[in-house]
């Protein structure tokens, strides 16, 4: 790994060539493919990885089994995880999954106990690095919290599916930094889409109309029911292919609402500036539309009890 290719970690960029040459030997490749495991949770730890190429899915078990698992974030080219095994050997709190195939660079334990003994100012640079970017994580994972928290409120406490619908769309929104934010439903006994939720946007009923019909960018949402993660509209395969609407930014993320496979709906978030949104925004909006999903339906079951038993009463009044 040469000098360029490490100053391409975030981490590593600000430290000089010096510093560089120093750590370069003491980190070692190892390639991975798609859906390759690097470690389990419960794994002894082994050192912390630099991601040089793909992508990483940082995973949880959520139940004894540890069948089931949430991805708790999505790192990209760049970042790093598994910091703490220099500092403690206790086992992995987490699994790591590759999303592609990529490469990572390890740096264990002894080669870090060796880096401490022969440059100290190289480990006291990495460190600095590692609380920087420490501060942004922390940040990321309290947004989420607050989120899935305020969500789980809404859903116990909402008199009705549209403050639902408005208290999970302006959560999302503000956890994301999006510049506006739409949420579209589904009215039941029907495949056109509605605008239902709305942060900081304004649409003509030309843009209504075509939103209703799954056209442009939602296209591909409404035809493979999988979230899209777009960084730059106008350039990207293949969202720079489909006929835009008229309210579309550079920067935007469309996560479906599905219940099974039964699409109730799509969220969609936006941005002007390029590249604004990335993995954990994804995951993020995933998550927050799987936890609307059930319930919409059940609050849609409650309209419907309530508006049963108030005909009822009309009826026995007659």
């Amino acid at each position: 790994m040469n000098l360029q290719d490490l100053k391409q970690i975030a981490v590593l960029k600000g430290l000089e060539d010096e510093v560089l040459t120093r750590l370069g030997p003491a980190l070692e490749e190892k390639r991975l493919a798609d859906a390759e495991q690097l470690f389990a949770e419960g794994d002894p730890g082994d050192g912390m990885y630099f991601i040089a190429e793909g992508s990483i899915r940082i995973e949880k078990a959520t139940d004894a089994s540890k069948a089931n698992r949430k991805t708790l974030a999505v790192l990209e080219a760049g970042d790093y995880f598994g910091e703490m095994s220099l500092i403690e050997r206790r086992p992995r709190s987490t699994s790591t999954v590759a999303s592609g195939a990529g490469l990572v660079l390890r740096l264990t334990p002894e080669a870090f106990e060796r880096l401490m003994r022969e440059s100290s100012d190289t480990v006291l640079r990495l460190l600095f690095g590692m609380i920087r970017t420490s501060s942004e994580r922390i940040r990321r994972l309290n947004a989420s919290v607050v989120v899935y928290d305020e969500i789980g409120k809404a859903i116990g406490e909402a008199k009705s599916l549209q403050q639902l619908l408005d208290v999970v769309l302006h959560q999302l929104a503000h956890a994301s930094r999006a510049e506006w934010a739409l949420l579209l439903l589904k009215p039941q006994f029907s495949d056109r889409l509605e605008v239902r939720a709305a942060e900081n946007i304004s649409l003509t009923q030309a843009h209504k109309a075509e939103l209703a019909e799954g056209k442009g960018v939602l296209s591909l949402v409404v035809r493979s029911r999988k979230e899209q993660l777009i960084r730059n509209l106008p350039a990207e395969e293949p969202f720079r292919l489909c006929r835009t609407i008229g309210f579309e930014t550079p920067s935007m993320v469309l996560a479906p609402i599905l219940l099974g496979q039964d699409l109730l709906g799509v969220i969609l978030l936006g941005h002007p500036d390029l590249a604004r949104f990335d993995l954990n925004d994804l995951n993020l909006a995933e998550g927050v539309a799987r936890q609307a999903a059930q319930a919409i339906l059940n609050a849609r079951h409650k309209e419907e009890d309530q508006a049963r038993a108030k005909l009822e009463r009309r009826i026995v009044r007659f």
